[in-house]
């Protein structure tokens, strides 16, 4: 599983952006923190290096970074204004 950038930690599940492979994933956590079992992934190009999320009423609302096309830090020229994509159902 690749390094997650943006989390968001509620009542047990753990979501996770990751912006290399453009993925979403949702985690079950321990009671105790230790240990976290992979609930679902979700992989979308759409996403465009997703680096940061926050999850309101059911709805993750995850940052596009568009670091593969220049993004914040990177070479090239990214679009603007950059946008945040709307993922239900995660």
């Amino acid at each position: 599983m690749a390094l997650a950038d943006g989390l968001d930690l509620r009542h047990g599940r753990l979501w996770a952006a990751h912006n290399i492979s453009d993925a979403l994933t949702r985690w079950r956590v321990s009671r105790d923190g230790r240990d976290a079992r992979l609930e679902r992934r979700v992989v979308d190009a759409d996403l465009d290096a997703p680096t940061t999320l926050v999850r309101v009423r059911g709805t993750l609302y995850v940052v596009r970074s568009q670091f593969d096309d220049g993004g914040p830090l990177g070479e090239g020229v990214p679009e603007t204004p950059f946008t945040v994509a709307a993922v239900r159902g995660l």
